[in-house]
């Protein structure tokens, strides 16, 4: 049971009221941006910047596990997925970050597990020291993964490691959580989980990637203020090794995340959420939508 249920991983304008509506929300051709006032640590000191958090749909092949663009991959051939792009923005000292992971989560059940379960995780981070990529592929029984690496230590890397039955990603975490699919834990409840850091993280400690034991738990949040409102929340928990994350969810609507934090210091608080078609707007005079989000 844990395992089919832990791998499954503001008023809306068109909010999610059960999971039979997932379609009617995220079928309408359009994605959700919400935008967060960020702080971060890096160098042993918390740095201010913005996040971004885009939520879409869109099919992916079964085999290449890329975006389908044309009809030259059949639709028995096709997984609609939820993609979620988690951009992280912030300068040290000199120089910039960007920090983008993107999570490609099955909307229906795939590979033997339930739906919201990952089939794709890759992460790009550049600096001006250089760049890195990150990618995990899930299959069946293993995790295939690929790393480039600018550091000497690290280099080009291709390996497959076993992918333990109950196993689950923080990097899907924030698709998970929201519960999109209807109620995947009840209030109160606490699980032991096997759990692969954030690649985020790893890259940060310039770990391995490896699953850990851990924990999550979901709790009632009570009120937050957000956008000058009290927001009713879900508060989502969960530790892996030292670190500990939480998550405040929105309750109803779109059940957006309003939220989180880390115990290394970082800190995200929702600043605006739109839904738009985001990938039309890319001309000088959208540049109007970055002062609603509150980027620029």
């Amino acid at each position: 049971m844990l395992a089919l249920l832990l791998t499954a991983l503001l008023v809306s304008e068109n909010p999610v009221k059960a999971p039979n509506d997932f379609w009617a929300h995220w079928g309408d051709g359009r994605g959700e941006i919400s935008s967060f006032k960020l702080t971060i640590p890096r160098y042993g000191e918390l740095r201010q910047g913005y996040a971004v958090l885009i939520f879409v749909t869109e099919d992916i092949s079964r085999k290449t596990r890329i975006k389908v663009e044309s009809d030259a991959i059949p639709k028995n051939e096709r997984v609609p997925v939820l993609k979620l792009n988690r951009v992280f923005k912030f300068p040290t000292g000199i120089y910039d970050y960007s920090v983008m992971t993107s999570t490609f989560s099955s909307v229906e059940a795939e590979l033997g597990r339930p739906p919201l379960h990952p089939l794709k995780i890759s992460l790009t981070a550049q600096e001006w020291c250089g760049q890195v990529f990150h990618m995990l592929v899930p299959h069946e029984h293993e995790l295939a993964i690929n790393l480039h690496s600018y550091f000497e230590r690290e280099g080009d890397q291709r390996r497959t490691i076993d992918l333990p039955e109950n196993a689950i990603f923080e990097d899907n975490l924030p698709i998970w959580i929201r519960e999109l699919r209807g109620e995947v834990m009840a209030s109160g409840e606490y699980r032991e989980v096997t759990i692969m850091p954030s690649l985020w993280d790893l890259r940060t400690k310039h770990e391995e990637a490896r699953f850990r034991q851990g924990w999550i738990r979901k709790e009632d949040g009570g009120l937050i203020e957000v956008l000058g409102q009290k927001m009713p929340v879900w508060k989502w928990s969960w530790q892996i090794g030292d670190r500990t994350e939480t998550y405040w969810v929105e309750k109803s609507g779109a059940q957006r995340i309003a939220k989180f934090s880390s115990s290394d210091g970082t800190e995200g608080i929702l600043q605006a959420s739109l839904r738009e078609a985001y990938w039309q707007l890319n001309g000088n005079a959208a540049k109007t939508y970055r002062e609603k989000l509150k980027i620029d």
